[in-house]
C-alpha cells in the first residue's frame, strides 16, 4: 500500500484481526483511528479462507461526494462478502464517491477479478488466457484489450489522466507510456508486473510473490534502482516498489498539543505490504520501516488468530 508518509502514519500503522458478531471474521491492515481499509481477507466459515481483495485508487472525471468512500467499500466486502459474486454486487450497487480497481479474488474456488468503477459505472475485468489477473492504478476495461468486452472505463479516466488518444487500443496504449505526463499513476507498474507474473507462472510461492513485492526494475530498461533514490517522474521508472521525491507541504506549521513549529513533508512510498497464501491461512505482513516491504515480514495464520478471538468471545 503506497500513500504519503505523513508524521503519525509510520508509527500508526496496525494488522487487525476481527472477529465479528455479526459478519465474517476477517484480517487488514490499517492505520490507528481508522474505520476504512484498503484490503485484506476473510474467512468463509470458521476454518476456511474466503476472500481476498485490494483496492487502487484510479482517477476518473466520474466523482461525487454522494457516496461511499474506498475504504468504507472494502471493509463491506470482507464483512460480507464469501464469494466474488457477494464483492461484485457490494461494488456495484452502494454508491462510489471516485474511481477505484479492486481486485477480488476467492480462494474456495481459485477465482478473481477486478472491478473497476467510478461514481456512475462499474466494469469488470477477469484472467485472459490462463489463470493470471492483477490491477495497477488506471483503467484496462477497455473493449478487446485482454479479451475484455464491457463498458470503456477508460473514457471517464482520459480527462484525469490528460491521456492524448484513446481512439485506439494502440494509441491508448502510447499515451499511457508518456513520460512527461505527471498526471498518469506510474502505468508502468502494470507492465512489470505481466513480465515478472509471465516468467513465474506455475512457480509462484508466498517467497516467490515477497521477491516480486520488492522488486525495483525499470518497466522498460530493466534498470535496477536503488532502495533510497526516487524515481525521476511518476510515470518513469516508479517501480513495483513505489516511491517519489519527498515533497514540503508547509514550511512553518505548529503541531498539535505542542508549542513545536516545523515544516511537513511528505513521500510516496511503502506503507505496509501483505502476502498470503488463503488455503492454509499463512500471512506474511511488513509493517514497520520505510519502505515497509524493504524490511522483514512478520508471519501469521490468520485462521488460527481469529479462533482466538472465537475462544475469548464464547
Amino acid at each position: 500500500m503506497d500513500n504519503l508518509d505523513l508524521p503519525g502514519v509510520a508509527e500508526g500503522r496496525i494488522l487487525v484481526f476481527c472477529d465479528l458478531e455479526n459478519g465474517l471474521g476477517h484480517v487488514n491492515v490499517t492505520q490507528a483511528g481508522m474505520l476504512a481499509i484498503d484490503g485484506g481477507f476473510n474467512l468463509y466459515r470458521f476454518n476456511e479462507a474466503g476472500v481476498g481483495m485490494m483496492t487502487h485508487y484510479s482517477g476518473s472525471k466520474c466523482e461525487t461526494m454522494r457516496g461511499c468512500g474506498i475504504g468504507s467499500l472494502s471493509r463491506l466486502v470482507l464483512q460480507r462478502a464469501s464469494s466474488v459474486e457477494d464483492a461484485i454486487e457490494i461494488l456495484t450497487v452502494y454508491p462510489r464517491c471516485t474511481g477505484i480497481n479492486s481486485h477480488v479474488a476467492d480462494a474456495k474456488v481459485n477465482r478473481a477479478v477486478v472491478i473497476e468503477a467510478n461514481a456512475k459505472e462499474t466494469a469488470v475485468r477477469s484472467p485472459f488466457q490462463r489463470d493470471v489477473l492483477w490491477s495497477t492504478n488506471h483503467c484496462n476495461c477497455y473493449p478487446g484489450w485482454m479479451g475484455y468486452q464491457g463498458r470503456n472505463m477508460v473514457e471517464g479516466q482520459m480527462p484525469v489522466y490528460r491521456l492524448k488518444d484513446i481512439g485506439t487500443i494502440k494509441a491508448w496504449q502510447l499515451s499511457l507510456r508518456e513520460k512527461g505526463n505527471p498526471n498518469i499513476a506510474a502505468s508502468g507498474r502494470f507492465r512489470r508486473y505481466e513480465k515478472l507474473l509471465d516468467e513465474n507462472y506455475g512457480s509462484l510461492s508466498l517467497m516467490k510473490g515477497i521477491e516480486i513485492l520488492r522488486d525495483r526494475h525499470h518497466p522498460e530498461t530493466n534498470e535496477l534502482r536503488d532502495w533510497d533514490t526516487p524515481a525521476k517522474a511518476r510515470n518513469d521508472g516508479v517501480t513495483i516498489s513505489y516511491l517519489l521525491p519527498r515533497k514540503v507541504f508547509s514550511e512553518k506549521a505548529l503541531f498539535y498539543k505542542s508549542e513545536d513549529e516545523g515544516p511537513i513533508t511528505g513521500q510516496s512510498t511503502n506503507l505496509w505490504s501483505m502476502m498470503a497464501t488463503p488455503a492454509s491461512g499463512d500471512v506474511h505482513v511488513a509493517v514497520e520501516g520505510l519502505p515497509a516491504h524493504r524490511g522483514a515480514f512478520t508471519s501469521f495464520n490468520f485462521l488460527k488468530e481469529l479462533g482466538r478471538l472465537c475462544g475469548a468471545n464464547t
